[in-house]
């Protein structure tokens, strides 16, 4: 049986590590380099860092990402700025086992298929950004500025014909409020593709781990209860452990 991932996720601003709150209110944690250092020392699965300002800025920090690769013991995303093959050629040789796309995607979601044709569907993530309106899901992207008109569901399905070997579905209302997943979220999407779906945005305590599996999810991806609450990647997954998920200890 495939265990549960906990998987940090790192949103780099410069060199640093920043928390937001719903997308906004960017707050500096730490050190890019010494937050990778302390989760690949503390047991996380795989790790998850997307560059926030590449995108707007068009260009790939490559010589941050290859430092931030040798220090990183574990599977290691890398998201931001890739809108093309060659950047995520970039991404690759800087280090990164896999590639996260999420802006690119509804532009040219031919994109997955190139990526996955060259590097394999395992090594392509479709970040899908999503907000609630008028108890309406509705697709997001550039870092949750610019409305996509369209479902979680329907772009989950076109990320997964595309080529996607996988799916971080962020919830934008929840992102760094640690009040819980979105579980109807998580649920709907999981539901309609055969994809791994990594929960994220909202955990703030043990259980919304396990709320966020039984829901669906095949990993649970968080930053703020780390960074606010102190939580150790540890205690979720003996908690988990404890609650019958299979997770790996060594």
């Amino acid at each position: 049986m495939i265990k549960t991932r906990i998987i940090p996720i790192l949103l780099l601003k410069g060199s640093s590590v920043v928390k937001t709150v719903q997308f906004q209110e960017e707050r500096v944690v730490g050190d890019a380099i010494t937050n990778v250092k302390v989760f690949s020392n503390r047991m996380a699965d795989e790790m998850v860092i997307v560059d926030i300002e590449a995108t707007s800025k068009k260009r790939i920090n490559d010589q941050l990402m290859k430092r931030l690769a040798a220090q990183c013991v574990m599977p290691l995303s890398i998201g931001g700025g890739v809108h093309d093959i060659a950047s995520a050629d970039t991404l690759f040789k800087s280090g990164a086992d896999k590639v996260v796309v999420n802006s690119a995607f509804y532009l040219d979601p031919t994109l997955l298929s190139v990526l996955a044709q060259k590097y394999g569907s395992q090594s392509v993530v479709f970040s899908l950004d999503v907000k609630e309106s008028n108890g309406e899901y509705g697709c997001v992207s550039n870092s949750g500025c610019e409305d996509q008109y369209i479902s979680p569901v329907v772009a989950a399905k076109m990320a997964e014909d595309y080529g996607a070997g996988e799916i971080i579905l962020n919830s934008v209302d929840r992102d760094g409020v640690m009040q819980g997943y979105d579980t109807e979220l998580i649920n709907s999407v999981s539901c309609a593709v055969d994809l791994p779906v990594i929960a994220a945005g909202g955990c703030g305590c043990e259980a919304d781990c396990v709320e966020a599996i039984n829901a669906g999810a095949s990993a649970v991806a968080a930053g703020s209860i780390f960074y606010w609450i102190g939580e150790s990647i540890i205690s979720l997954k003996e908690y988990m452990n404890d609650n019958g998920i299979e997770v790996r200890f060594t």
